[in-house]
């Protein structure tokens, strides 16, 4: 494979030279070729941390709404060390790559990250009023609060 590019980024994979690649995405790593070299994907080991985290505020029913999602992805956003997302098309993809399911629509969470202004966790809300603008914080802030508990 010595010349040939392969770029991965989320589910896009651009293959040139029309060679042949084998892929396979596993807790975080994507194998490539026949070998299995695997390259860690952003965010590695921590994956599966979030992946608990997200569990945890279902369980606790911190995340009420499938849009509570939203709020996740600014805090994880706007906080140095975790994983970025250019759109909530890449948050839902990154989501459903640690082994998440029951997920919100990319259009759920660009609906309400419209209604946002500020940076996280001072964030105000154009469709909501005091009391729900805190509750959606605090999505945000109990994510970081389990995933930094974890992660030490």
């Amino acid at each position: 494979m010595a010349g040939n590019n392969i770029y991965v980024q989320g589910s896009y994979v651009d293959i040139h030279d029309n060679e042949v690649v084998n892929l396979s995405v596993d807790k975080g790593e994507v194998h490539v070729g026949d070998n299995g070299k695997a390259v860690v994907a952003e965010g590695g080991g921590d994956n599966d941390i979030i992946k608990e985290v997200i569990q945890q505020l279902r369980a606790e029913e911190i995340i009420s709404h499938l849009y509570d999602y939203t709020w996740v992805m600014l805090a994880m956003n706007d906080t140095q060390g975790l994983p970025s997302f250019d759109s909530p098309q890449s948050f839902v993809t990154f989501m459903k790559n640690i082994g998440l399911d029951c997920l919100p629509s990319e259009s759920s969470i660009k609906k309400k990250n419209e209604k946002v202004l500020g940076v996280f966790p001072d964030l105000t809300f154009i469709d909501a009023d005091k009391t729900e603008g805190d509750r959606r914080v605090n999505v945000g802030k109990r994510f970081l609060n389990l995933y930094r508990s974890r992660v030490k």
